[in-house]
């Protein structure tokens, strides 16, 4: 027994200096870890490959939001506790120094562009993020995305959607007019034609009406909803429906006859910190309520698109959504028009852009980790076979005797 334990020792330490001796030599691919449990929807999208395997966060990158409000409304969390910018954060969900160009202040804002912004540090948390109201109209929207772009906006997104152009009796500045018409379709060319990418949610009003206004636009990237919560599925009151994971949302609007709208679909049913307008659906995760809409879709993708976007600093706008577009994963082949081209898939894309990943491969172990492997078990050996002699072959290891 008392062999058997040095043999045990030898073996054991004989592992460690091969484990040491090899360990200089292997490329360690970090997992990512996420400010918000957004893991079914990494995955799905593989977000999860551009963080481990590219090493991308966003970083150098700056991604312009457009929404109602930033850090106006009162919300509370999961606990009821009052939920801020400061405690965001604090608790991780959002980066110090968000560059809020321009807040809505009156009282029915809700922070839905807080909400956005989180899910964006979620995907992207090297991206720096700038905000701006969208909140008055068409004219607003203008002014912010021209703001964003002054404020070095790489990447612009927005989450509001007016009016078609041929709702009656509405005012002209609450209508979203068809490109290439109107202010919001002037600033989205024109930051366009600047390098700016520029995505949008396709709409939540299916079935009642098709996708309208700038989210028609070909310089801007249209987004629809897939379901990619943590959990298997969730029941749509609305529309009376089980929506599994993976599946399109009932809402997502549909494009028009003959035109490639929308251009790809990205997860809806995501994780916030608060209750976004007081009736946000509690997430599986009992700290957290879900986010649901093409709202939450189009930042999704935004988010991808600067990581991509840090990959390639010198990819197009046309480069980048051509990448999304013509690999992204639809059941079935072509273009559909609820899916569009299909769910975006970040893993494709960035080698659609010409892209590699890091090497991760294992070089041959160097000769003398493996002798002393072959040392050990010669050893190991000649203890458990011939016990008796085990005192001399130590001894004779030891230089104090030497062999017949």
């Amino acid at each position: 027994m008392k062999n058997l334990k040095l043999l045990q020792g030898i073996v054991t330490s004989g592992v460690i200096v091969t484990t040491a001796a090899m360990g200089s030599f292997v490329t360690t691919v970090q997992a990512a870890t996420f400010t918000l449990p957004i893991e079914a929807a990494a995955k799905a999208t593989g977000v999860d490959v551009l963080r481990d395997r590219y090493g991308l966060d966003g970083s150098g990158i700056t991604i312009g939001v457009i929404s109602d409000s930033f850090a106006t409304a009162k919300t509370f969390d999961a606990s009821g506790n009052l939920d801020t910018y400061a405690t965001n954060i604090a608790n991780g969900y959002l980066p110090s120094g968000v560059n809020v160009l321009k807040d809505y202040t009156e009282p029915d804002a809700q922070d839905e562009g807080r909400a956005i912004s989180q899910l964006i540090h979620a995907v992207a948390p090297g991206a720096n993020l700038a905000f701006y109201t969208g909140t008055g109209g068409a004219d607003s929207i203008s002014q912010a995305i021209q703001a964003l772009a002054s404020a070095g906006a790489d990447i612009i997104v927005d989450d509001i959607g007016l009016l078609p152009q041929n709702t009656p009796d509405t005012s002209s500045n609450l209508l979203d007019l068809e490109p290439p018409n109107g202010f919001i379709n002037q600033a989205i060319n024109a930051n366009f034609n600047q390098g700016i990418s520029y995505f949008t949610g396709a709409g939540n009003d299916f079935p009642n009406t098709p996708i309208y206004g700038h989210s028609n636009n070909p310089n801007a990237l249209s987004v629809g909803a897939v379901y990619y919560g943590n959990t298997p599925s969730y029941s749509n009151r609305a529309f009376g429906v089980v929506v599994n994971q993976g599946e399109l949302e009932p809402f997502s609007s549909e494009g028009n006859p003959g035109s490639l709208k929308p251009d790809v679909v990205a997860p809806d049913g995501l994780p916030i910190s608060f209750n976004l307008g007081g009736g946000a659906r509690p997430y599986d995760d009992p700290r957290f309520f879900s986010f649901f809409g093409t709202s939450i879709s189009a930042p999704f993708t935004a988010a991808v698109a600067a990581l991509l976007q840090q990959a390639n600093p010198n990819a197009t706008p046309t480069e980048i959504y051509n990448a999304l577009r013509n690999t992204a994963y639809n059941p079935s082949p072509g273009f559909d028009s609820r899916r569009g081209f299909g769910l975006i898939r970040g893993d494709q894309a960035i080698l659609a852009l010409g892209v590699q990943p890091k090497p991760t491969t294992i070089p041959e172990p160097s000769a003398a980790p493996a002798l002393l492997c072959v040392s050990v078990l010669i050893a190991g050996l000649l203890l458990k076979r011939n016990p008796q002699k085990s005192k001399a072959l130590t001894l004779v290891h030891s230089g104090l005797m030497t062999q017949d």
